[in-house]
This record gives C-alpha cells, structure tokens and sequence, in this order.
C-alpha cells in the first residue's frame, strides 16, 4: 500500500487544506517521499525529504509533533537542512491504518501568519491531521474499487464539518459555499436554506465586514435571544487575489472571551504601570524585565497584597509571548475537586454534571502564552506530580480524555507562603519546588520601600475621586506622617482600600487623622513612643522595643526562620533577638 497510488488524490487533499486553511502542506509516504506539496515544496513532489527530517521521528515513533524554530529547534539538530530551512513551525501527523505506516502528513508555516494559525488552533488542526491521515487511509484501502475522488469538494467539507469551531465557507462577494453542523448547532440554523445566499441576507448580523484575521466579539440574535460569539475571517487568496472567505465562529465563554480580549491588547500591564522608584523596587523591576524574554518560569515571592499580578501581567506583556493569552488561575479560590478540570479541561461525560461537549482547561487556553498559578503554595499535594508532569513533558491529557494534548506556554507561579517549610512538612513537593524555582523573584513589602508611599498613595488618591465622582481631595501632614509610621500588614491592596474608604467617607477636601479606619489610629496609638513625660527614657525604650518585637513576631511568625529573618530585617544577632525576646516574656 503505497501512497503514490492515488497521487492526485493526495494531492487534491494538499490542495483542499491550503485553500481551506491558508498554511502549506507536505505529504510523504512511508519512505519519506514526498508524494503530495503546496508553494515552495510543490516542485520537489517525488524526491525524498532532507535526511535526519524531524518527518523521520514522527514516522518512527507514530506520534504527532510540532517543530517550533526549526533551525534552532533540538528535534531538527541532525537535519541536514539544519541552517538553511526556511520553515518557521512545523505539525506533523503520521498515516496509519490498522498500525501500518503509511506515511506523514505535514501542515508547514512559511511566515508569521501561518505560524500564528498552527498555534492557535494547533488542537483543532491535531483532530483535522487525525481525519485527513483516516481519510487517505482509507481511500487508500479502497483504491482498487475508488476511481475517482472529489477530495476538494465532499471529503473537505466533511473534515470541515467535523471541526470543534463554527466554519462558515463564502465566494468573494459573499455567497455562502458551506456550512458546518457546528455553526447550524450555534446560530440555529438549517444549512440547506443557506446555501448560495449572501450572508449579509441570511445570518444574523454578519457580514464580511470583518477585518481581516482579527477575533471580534459579536452579538448575534438567536431564537430571540441575543448570544455572543468570536468571530474571525480568513481570506483564501490565490495569486494575490482574494476567491473566498472562511468566517469562524467560537462560542464564547468567560475563558475564550477575556482570551480574546487579552490577544487584542486590553489590560496591557506593562513595567511602566508598576509603581516605584525606591531601590528595591527598582532592583526588582530590572530583574524581571531582563527575564521577560526568556521561557524559564518564573516564581514570584511576595507577601499579600505586593502585586504579584502584576508583576506577572507585566513579563507576559514584555515578551515574545504577548499576542498569545495571560491565563490566571489562584489555586486557593477553586476546590480541590474542580480544580483539576479548571487546569487540565475534560472531555464530555467525564464526571457526573460535565458538559457534554467537554470543556478546555487553563493550559489549552495558555497555548502559545502564559500561564500565572497565584497562589502555588495551595496546590493539593494530589495534583502537583500532574503539574511536575506538564512542565516535563509539554503536554497532558484532560479529565477523561485519551488523546496527548502538547502545548507551549510560559509559567509564572507567585506565593505568599514559606515553601521551603512546606517541604520540611511534607505539604509541597521538592521536586515541583524546583521546576518553580528557576528564576525566583522577591517582591518587597510596603513598610520596606516607604520611599513609594508618597506616589502610590496619592496615585490611588486620584483614581478614586475620579471613579467615585468625588471633587479633589488631599491628604493632611497627620495622615501622611501615619502612612509611613503603619506597618501595613495587607500591603499595596491595603492601602488601596484604606483610600477608597477615605474617599467615601470624607466630605471635605481634606483628609485627617480622625477620618482614618480604626485599626490604623490605634496601631499609631500603640505605637507612640512618648507618653508620660516623667517615664524615664530606657523605660520608653524599652516599651517601645516590646511592641516592635511583637508587631514582627504577629506579623512574620515564631518558628526558628521566622526569627531568623526577623534579626536579619533589625540587623541584629540572632542570640540578640533571643534575649530580647526572653527578656519581655515573649518566646
């Protein structure tokens, strides 16, 4: 059974996809012939591919591979192209029937675009690969009763018809061509009354007015109901021209909606947006921009509340990655029993109460991105081999799934928690700890980079009159001398919440001492260090050193590193602090 037996079939099956998806093929027998090709490959049908081709893997191993930078790429260092290959990315699909080779098929990205499709839909393209190699297989099979095959028009639109995504075919001034079950299931739709129509007549609210390969949100009107969907056109141009269009539809939810969004540039945080000129901050800010570029993950350490979101927000947007999806999950919010399906997906039926069609979890939506874990220290004990197992392998299975999903996404994990104790205590594992901890960054507490309070705090000052419709406000010298004598347990997000309820609550233009909540007035009122004025000053001292030990020792914790660090922040000895402590009663 040889491929080149029904050549011009696989041929028009070349054909077919990249007039279907505009991303070029090459199909090769078992040999590593190439049988069938589009563009610059066309004129090499019949010769075999480069020796060492990562085509000779896939046909070894029998599994699916994408080839990212092929020149650069370990999976192409023998390739005798190696150097020379003009080809960006590469998915390869093997052809087998009943577990005989038959050869590979090839979808082969030439320039950004193409490269940008094979990304985005590299697991739609992996189940289009999987039917196409059936349909050759088969067709193959069949070759001595088949005589003629009409890839390009009914074996297409069966591939089409199979896909996860709405598909909507249309000539160039509109007409629709075809229509997939998937778009008759969303917009309620009969495809026999639509064909040969003009679209602008017929679907609600659509036309091709569309601009070119940029997702948009539409609401359409369903059964009287208005539904939101992604919606994106691709023009299929032959020399230059274009002779049709393909509209795909997404049925948006949270997740492929804010996805969406994100590609196109909202919420766009970038290390600008961060404020802080104080040195840690911008020692800080310096290390994370030089990584940004990098694939290593990154684990942000931070207390709550110091922005490790944002921090996060802003390496995604500094890199290669940024017209790909940000993926946030905290992994403290979502029970333990439903946070496997929210990271791994599942496939329909696969517990009690899924959805039929299944659903993607957080690391198919991060494909081609980032994915940020917040909150990494509560990762159930039970799912962290799994995540160990995706950073490993680059690819996982859903929640009752067979199929290998591979995937290519950058993780930013952040804690506000003492992992290294967690692994003393058997709660997190060391070798997961490790995979994290590539490129720790440590963000600094408030009370630690006091030089920003102005700015962050009149920042905030700002913001909140302006979204609560109040006049201009200032802060007194009372409540500015106080900003910086807190010791701010919650951080940024606490002094953002505290200027919040002084905008509230104040009705004048200036903000005072008795205007502030009432946890902050008693802290200064602790705190203060000058009460009596016939107290003798190692009395006032000594009080005054009491209520600081405890602060830290409320604030940091009472284990053996906990003091550790706390003598390291007071820049004293450790048997120091030991006999402070023993001194006020407070071990």
């Amino acid at each position: 059974m040889n491929l080149f037996s029904i050549q011009d079939s696989v041929q028009e099956v070349a054909e077919a996809i990249l007039a279907v998806l505009n991303v070029d093929v090459t199909i090769v027998d078992r040999d590593l012939n190439r049988v069938a090709a589009t563009g610059k490959y066309k004129e090499l049908i019949g010769k075999k591919i480069p020796k060492n081709c990562s085509f000779e893997s896939i046909a070894r191993k029998k599994k699916p591979e994408f080839i990212d930078k092929p020149n650069t790429s370990e999976k192409c260092l023998g390739c005798s192209s190696k150097g020379s290959c003009s080809e960006m990315a590469t998915i390869g699909y093997p052809i087998i029937s009943n577990g005989e080779l038959l050869g590979v098929i090839g979808l082969i990205a030439f320039n950004i675009e193409q490269k940008r499709r094979i990304y985005e839909d590299y697991n739609s393209l992996i189940v289009f690969l999987s039917k196409l190699g059936d349909l050759l297989a088969g067709n193959l099979k069949y070759t001595n009763t088949i005589t003629e095959l009409t890839i390009q028009s009914e074996e297409t639109k069966m591939i089409i018809d199979g896909l996860g995504n709405g598909i909507i075919c249309t000539d160039k001034q509109g007409k629709i061509k075809f229509i997939n079950s998937k778009t008759e299931d969303y917009l309620k739709v009969d495809r026999k009354d639509l064909v040969d129509k003009l679209i602008s007549e017929t679907i609600l609210g659509l036309s091709l007015d569309i601009k070119a390969q940029a997702p948009v949100e539409k609401k359409l009107t369903i059964n009287g109901q208005r539904k939101s969907f992604i919606i994106r056109k691709i023009p299929v141009t032959i020399q230059g021209e274009t002779v049709s269009n393909i509209i795909e539809i997404h049925k948006t939810s949270n997740m492929v909606r804010n996805a969406y969004k994100l590609i196109g540039g909202e919420n766009s945080i970038t290390f600008e947006h961060i404020i802080g000129d104080s040195p840690k901050m911008m020692e800080v800010k310096d290390v994370a921009r030089e990584v940004a570029a990098s694939k290593s993950t990154v684990l942000l350490r931070g207390e709550s509340g110091t922005g490790k979101e944002l921090f996060a927000r802003a390496i995604h947007n500094s890199s290669g990655r940024n017209k790909f999806p940000f993926i946030a999950i905290n992994c403290a919010s979502i029970p333990d029993n439903l946070l496997e399906s929210e990271l791994f997906g599942y496939e329909g039926g696969a517990f009690t109460g899924a959805k039929r069609e299944g659903q993607m979890g957080k690391f198919e939506l991060a494909n081609g991105g980032t994915l940020f874990l917040d909150e990494i220290g509560d990762l159930p004990i039970h799912l962290q081999p799994k995540l160990l197992r995706v950073l490993q392998d680059e690819a996982f299975m859903r929640v009752g799934g067979k199929e290998l999903i591979t995937i290519d996404f950058r993780l930013i994990a952040a804690t506000n928690r003492n992992l290294e104790q967690m692994i003393l205590d058997g709660e997190f594992r060391e070798d997961l700890y490790y995979r994290l901890n590539v490129i720790p960054i440590h963000i600094p507490p408030l009370r630690d980079r006091l030089d920003d309070m102005e700015e962050l705090s009149q920042y905030q000052l700002k913001k909140y009159c302006l979204k609560l419709g109040k006049g201009v406000k200032f802060f007194s010298k009372e409540v500015k001398e106080t900003f910086n004598r807190y010791n701010w347990p919650g951080n940024v997000r606490e002094l953002e919440n505290v200027v919040e309820y002084l905008v509230n609550v104040v009705r004048g233009e200036e903000i005072t001492f008795e205007s502030l909540p009432y946890n902050m007035k008693e802290y200064i009122k602790d705190n203060t260090e000058i009460e009596d004025n016939t107290e003798k000053l190692k009395d006032i001292l000594g009080r005054y050193e009491k209520k600081v030990l405890e602060s830290y020792l409320k604030t940091y914790g009472n284990t053996t590193e906990d003091k550790e660090k706390i003598s390291s922040i007071l820049d004293i000895n450790l048997s120091t602090l030991y006999r402070k402590l023993n001194k006020y009663n407070l071990q």
